[in-house]
């Protein structure tokens, strides 16, 4: 049985961060969830394609990126303030649900690159960083860099 890049990434990720591989699984599934759900979809096919395991653990995160209620601010911006709006509403109301299974911003800020660099060295192109920039609102915050 081969192990599947996403598996390899887990445990990278929870190696550096300090989180269990199950919160390091919750992280990644999440954030794969939100950009396939707002990134451009040809540069997240690519992405999928390229990395495996990455479409399943999408699938497992879209559970905590569902529609739910997100409070007044984050209802106001995903409402009036477009697909940007959209995208950065879903990003507050998803960092709330993460804080609740023990994983915080900054866990998140620290995966980021991490994830990025590990998708670079795999794939020998930056797919990751190309579909976050893709993300309204949200790209040019999450690629600096």
């Amino acid at each position: 049985m081969s192990v599947l890049m996403t598996d390899e990434l887990i445990d990278r990720c929870a190696g550096k961060v300090g989180l269990t591989d199950a919160q390091c699984r919750v992280g990644l599934s999440a954030a794969l969830a939100l950009i396939k759900r707002h990134a451009d979809p040809d540069k997240v096919a690519a992405l999928m394609a390229a990395v495996s395991g990455s479409e399943e653990l999408a699938q497992e995160g879209g559970v905590l990126t569902e529609n739910k209620p997100r409070g007044l601010i984050g209802g106001l911006m995903g409402k009036s303030g477009g697909p940007g709006g959209a995208a950065m509403a879903d990003a507050m109301a998803l960092n709330q649900r993460l804080s609740k299974e023990g994983i915080m911003l900054s866990d998140m800020q620290a995966i980021l690159p991490i994830s990025m660099n590990f998708v670079r060295d795999k794939t020998g192109q930056d797919l990751l960083r190309d579909v976050l920039a893709s993300v309204p609102g949200l790209g040019p915050l999450m690629t600096i860099g």
